[in-house]
């Protein structure tokens, strides 16, 4: 201000020049915004949202993934991972559940024991073998035609023994078709599943029989006995090796001695016994192997060391008191040797294989009994089967049975 006490008029005119852009502020931010700012504004937005959007987006999808996740690991996975593989032919965890269930119903309908546990210890490896025999099988001259499988489906659903020509009659075929139907339906199978498991059961015991042919009817067999006794300290077994080395027959000192329970019955008799058909592979090398001298490692008419029997619970001394060098086979011992043949066979047949695989841990052996038990097939449920009905005997239907 000047000393006069008047205005400085170029004061007033700087400050009327410095509130000037902020009248002009004031008239942009009370004007309603533009249609380009509108759109800054938006994007803007836009962009501090995004993180957040994202993140809730992810978020979303991990919840919803766990529970998908554990689906497709637990039901959808597990019947498509492959158990047996035989060249091309493979089968997944699926297909051994739906075989397990085949012969669980045929079991139940048959007034028979099913004991999963042990149709899940055999049934990769049946399956396994019957694969090989419907691929190796032809190098026997062995076929299966058409109509022994509708014989062996037939038998298996109530009409054993039934004539192709009987079977195709209007009525006839009617119950067939329904009962099949009706099995399929409780075995939870296609009718392509089924029918391929018969057909390949057919195979398997087609190539049993042709090896069967080369097994000899005569051949070197002994004259086995067993004295069982609860301690291998028990005083009786040396009183037994004195009897029998005085020459008291072996029926005798069993029967006086052994304490077997059904001894009066069988008194220790095990019977004539060929070379590969006891079960346990020490035994069989006990009877019928040899030393290091070439000299057998039991000579007849000498009782044997105890030897344990953990599933019995006894000691059990073997006895040899006579040797054939050519007896014939008792129909038992054949039935045991051609199981064997077919073993060594589909064993060689096996090991020729390019590409073979067989999968099984305990995992898979948890999940495949889950599944067949989760099937609910209850015995109750079974209809009453067709007078006459009785598993399938697949023999009978290769020497035309049906």
């Amino acid at each position: 201000m000047p000393p006069d006490g008047t205005a400085d008029p170029g004061l007033g005119q700087a400050e009327a020049l410095d509130s000037e852009p902020l009248r002009s502020n004031e008239a942009a931010s009370a004007r309603p915004p533009s249609r380009r700012e509108l759109i800054e504004q938006k994007n803007r937005q836009a962009r501090r949202n995004r993180p957040f959007l994202i993140a809730g987006v992810l978020l979303f999808i991990a919840i919803l993934a766990i529970p998908a996740y554990g689906y497709v690991r637990q039901f959808v996975l597990p019947p498509r991972e492959i158990a047996v593989q035989v060249n091309d032919a493979i089968y997944t965890r699926g297909d051994v559940v739906s075989f397990v269930r085949f012969h669980q119903r045929l079991a139940l309908e048959s007034g028979e024991e099913f004991r999963i546990t042990d149709q899940l210890l055999t049934a990769l490896q049946t399956i396994s073998e019957n694969e090989i025999a419907f691929q190796k099988a032809p190098l026997l001259g062995v076929t299966v035609t058409d109509a022994e499988v509708q014989g062996a489906i037939r038998e298996t659903i109530g009409f054993p023994g039934m004539s192709a020509s009987t079977a195709a009659e209007p009525t006839v075929k009617a119950d067939i078709d329904e009962a099949f139907r009706q099995l399929l339906n409780r075995t939870l199978l296609t009718e392509a599943a089924y029918t391929d498991i018969i057909r390949k059961g057919l195979f398997r015991e087609k190539a049993r029989r042709t090896l069967q042919q080369d097994i000899p009817r005569l051949q070197p067999q002994v004259h086995l006995y067993a004295l069982e006794f609860s301690r291998d300290t028990d005083p009786d077994v040396e009183r037994a090796r004195r009897r029998l080395a005085t020459g008291d027959p072996i029926g005798e000192v069993a029967v006086a001695l052994s304490q077997e329970l059904i001894v009066p019955r069988t008194r220790g008799d095990l019977g004539w016994i060929p070379e590969f058909v006891l079960d346990d592979f020490d035994v069989e090398n006990l009877i019928f192997g040899v030393n290091d001298r070439g000299e057998p490692n039991l000579q007849p008419k000498t009782l044997a060391e105890g030897m344990w029997d953990g599933e019995s619970a006894v000691y059990r001394y073997y006895y040899i008191d006579e040797t054939s060098e050519a007896r014939e086979l008792d129909p038992e011992d054949l039935d045991t040797l051609s199981d064997r043949a077919l073993a060594v066979w589909l064993e060689d047949q096996r090991v020729s294989i390019d590409n073979y695989k067989l999968v099984f841990n305990s995992e898979i052996f948890a999940w495949i009994g889950a599944q067949v038990a989760a099937a609910g097939i209850d015995l109750l449920e079974i209809p009453t089967p067709v007078p006459g009905s009785q598993p399938i005997n697949l023999e009978d239907l290769i020497q035309g049975a049906n």
